[in-house]
């Protein structure tokens, strides 16, 4: 908010898009009796360009671990005990009460904490590198609890230090897809040259920084969502 600590690190510019967000979204909420917050799915705005799921996953892991390591040596404040209950977005009671059922609590042991991760992107737009549509700048973090959820916006909103991190991760993700292509009995030469091209220069041009906010939900959607997420489940399964 424009009156608080953190806003006097901002630009006006970008204090004004927090606050206008902010108003939009009160307004949005106000007018639709279909929408909520959700207590676990964030979004995420102004994502550089060349920021992939693969890296918005490891931003939100990154961010959790980060979080709690600030908490022990006493640089941030941690997560109260009502916080730290667990809450389950009640859209996922149903899912999460099926996936115990299958025994699938079985791989926690690997859980991240990161439900989703997902990048929006141009369709008509081809990025040459990854062969997806080239990002907007937005995307959404899910997460499988709400205190994972509220560690990740406090650790990355408006966290001027991300922006160089996301190019050491952008230039280790270029390294690993180009020692894949190398080993390929048939190799892309132009995809190659493009991801040789890119790690000699990964995007420096910066933006604002990130504006996280807890997504706000169609019940209507979210109940279409999980059941097509149900459905590739049984698929696979």
């Amino acid at each position: 908010m424009p009156n608080s600590p953190a806003a006097e690190t901002l630009s006006p510019a970008e204090v004004e898009k927090r606050t206008r967000s902010h108003n939009a979204r009160r307004q949005l909420l106000k007018s639709n009796p279909s929408l909520y917050i959700s207590k676990v799915r964030l979004s995420v705005r102004q994502i550089p360009g060349h920021v992939t799921e693969r890296l918005l996953k490891r931003l939100a892991i990154h961010a959790i671990r980060t979080f709690e390591d600030e908490v022990k040596k006493g640089v941030r404040v941690g997560l109260t005990e009502d916080e730290l209950a667990e809450v389950v977005d009640e859209n996922d009671e149903e899912e999460v009460g099926q996936k115990n059922k299958k025994g699938m609590q079985k791989a926690a042991g690997r859980c991240t904490g990161v439900k989703q991760a997902k990048i929006i992107r141009q369709q008509e737009r081809v990025d040459p590198v990854t062969g997806k549509g080239r990002s907007k700048g937005y995307g959404f973090l899910e997460m499988h609890k709400h205190a994972d959820a509220l560690r990740v916006l406090r650790w990355a909103n408006n966290n001027p230090d991300l922006g160089p991190l996301f190019e050491d991760w952008r230039k280790d993700e270029l390294r690993d897809l180009i020692e894949l292509e190398n080993v390929k009995e048939t190799k892309d030469d132009l995809r190659l040259r493009r991801m040789k091209d890119e790690l000699a220069g990964v995007a420096k041009k910066r933006t604002g920084t990130l504006i996280i906010e807890f997504s706000i939900e169609n019940v209507q959607v979210v109940n279409r969502r999980n059941a097509l997420q149900q459905e590739r489940a049984e698929s696979v399964g």
